[in-house]
């Protein structure tokens, strides 16, 4: 498929002014709509209320609709696999780094997480690594292992060393000289962010679904902007952890919770830095799991499409307030008051930490994008609407440039 070069979105994700133009006319014509309904009802608020049910209602895709698009983000998502050659390069340059830090620092070992564990690393994704180093506990002396290992890694020739101290995990970013190779953000005894990716990984190995809507749903968030937590928007882990509780609430579930199962099951406690880490790997146990959870109805078996749509409906106009969970936390905290918690994801093994911390100030553009991105997809089922338009098409959309992909200017 061919790739936009200055945005690296696929081209025929892109759509010509003229598309653009019937995009705004349907726009047009769901204000229009608005504007009727308000108009014909002495109730303004209510008749608000009925227009947003009907939208819904009629936010299912027919069989038709729902296969191409799941035709389209499952080649999005299988096109982002890394080749052979890529993983040789990612694990030769994880030799070669395990082999500059062996002689920069006693004891020192190399762990990746992140994509590159996780199940969402794609060519052109950097690659995580933790460097475990006995006694490095604190902030400032994880500053000063990383400049030990920055005076080393700037003798590599091929790359070049900036140093991140501020950000909330301190962390050195070492980025080639020339496009093609692999880069990395180096953070030190960042465990918990290991054990995090483990979890991710053996969720994604249970349902290639949750890759396929992850790394669609990671393109959209990115593309629209809401997708820095350093701006206060969603990180790429919270998007995933959204997608764990979104399908572990599915009818029947498509995911059970991992660490509910350990728990349930008495597994021996895993402390690592006082948390306990256990989650259940043992596939047999799994699948007595699923089966209880589905009881007698058969594995779910939703395409991919329908279920990126329900994701976008769910956020964008179901969900109204409260801690998303991949797990019950009832028994480290009591159940509380959560009608002011507003996209508030929590850790999955720090209980009571949000990973997303979405900033009061964006979580209106947030809604608004999943409600965008849910109305021009659900738009394809509506008999007033025009022909199907692919995923990617209505997901860049932007008249302010023919990219479309949100970043190109």
């Amino acid at each position: 498929m061919a790739v936009c070069q200055r945005c690296a979105v696929p081209a025929a994700w892109k759509f010509s002014r003229g598309q653009i133009r019937l995009f705004a006319s349907g726009a047009s014509q769901t204000r229009a709509s608005l504007a009727q309904a308000t108009r014909t009802s002495t109730e303004s608020s209510a008749s608000l209320s009925a227009w947003w049910r009907r939208r819904q209602d009629s936010g299912g895709l027919s069989n038709e609709a729902a296969q191409k698009l799941s035709q389209e983000v499952t080649q999005y998502a299988a096109e982002q696999r890394p080749s052979v050659t890529h993983v040789v390069q990612k694990d030769e340059f994880l030799q070669r780094l395990r082999e500059h830090l062996a002689e920069t620092i006693d004891g020192a070992e190399v762990a990746p997480f992140g994509s590159v564990v996780n199940g969402f690393w794609t060519p052109n994704s950097d690659v995580d690594v933790c460097v475990r180093v006995p006694g490095a506990t604190t902030r400032n002396a994880q500053i000063q292992v990383l400049r030990q290992i920055s005076a080393e890694l700037t003798k590599v020739e091929s790359h070049h060393v900036e140093a991140r101290f501020g950000a909330q995990v301190p962390i050195l970013h070492w980025a080639p000289l020339r496009p093609g190779m692999v880069s990395c953000d180096i953070s030190v005894n960042n465990v918990l962010a290991v054990v995090n990716s483990r979890l991710v990984g053996r969720y994604v190995r249970l349902d290639d679904r949750l890759r396929t809507l992850g790394l669609c749903v990671k393109a959209w968030a990115a593309a629209r902007g809401i997708n820095d937590r350093s701006r206060g928007t969603l990180s790429s882990f919270s998007l995933v952890l959204m997608l764990i509780h979104f399908l572990q609430r599915r009818e029947p579930p498509i995911l059970p919770s991992l660490q509910d199962l350990a728990f349930s099951h008495n597994e021996k406690p895993r402390y690592i830095n006082g948390v306990d880490c256990r989650f259940c790997t043992d596939a047999a146990q799994i699948e007595r799991e699923m089966a209880y959870l589905r009881g007698p109805r058969s594995p779910n078996k939703e395409d991919v499409g329908t279920l990126l749509l329900d994701f976008f409906r769910h956020f964008g106009h179901e969900y109204r307030s409260g801690i998303i969970r991949i797990r019950d936390t009832r028994s480290v905290l009591p159940p509380g008051d959560e009608s002011k918690c507003f996209l508030v994801v929590d850790n999955p093994f720090e209980v009571g930490k949000d990973v997303a911390n979405v900033d009061a100030s964006q979580q209106g553009s947030i809604r608004k994008e999943f409600r965008r991105a849910w109305s021009y997809l659900s738009q394809a089922a509506s008999p007033e609407g025009t022909k199907h338009r692919s995923f990617a098409k209505q997901k860049f959309l932007d008249s302010g440039t023919d990219c479309l992909c949100g970043s190109c200017s």
